[in-house]
């Protein structure tokens, strides 16, 4: 697996997903027991890696919405401390999936 080179040491996958839509791209969003990646590889001889990490501690705010009326679509937003993420996109129970996993991982405010 190519994503191993972008793990941590002893960095385990807790959640993997279909292919999604962020940024004008499409990856497969990981969860970890420490961050959420998205990666995407692209090319057949020359390969190229496009990953995008944020840290678990950082997410904030989690906002699932769906859009569309005949063929919908999931849409999952992400704040963390310092930005607003690219919103996330594809089928709903993909982004239902994502946001319902998530949801073990971030901080709540007490």
């Amino acid at each position: 697996m190519v994503l191993e080179d972008f793990l941590l040491p002893k960095e385990i996958i807790r959640f993997q997903s279909r292919k999604i839509k962020t940024l004008n791209d499409h990856f497969i969003f990981y969860i970890t027991d420490q961050r959420i990646l998205l990666h995407k590889r692209r090319g057949v001889v020359l390969k190229k890696d496009r990953v995008i990490s944020e840290r678990l501690d950082n997410i904030r705010t989690l906002y699932y919405d769906e859009k569309g009326l005949m063929k919908k679509k999931g849409v999952l937003r992400i704040e963390t401390l310092s930005k607003k993420m690219e919103p996330i996109e594809g089928k709903v129970q993909d982004i239902k999936a994502i946001w319902q996993e998530l949801q073990k991982y971030i901080k709540r405010e007490e």
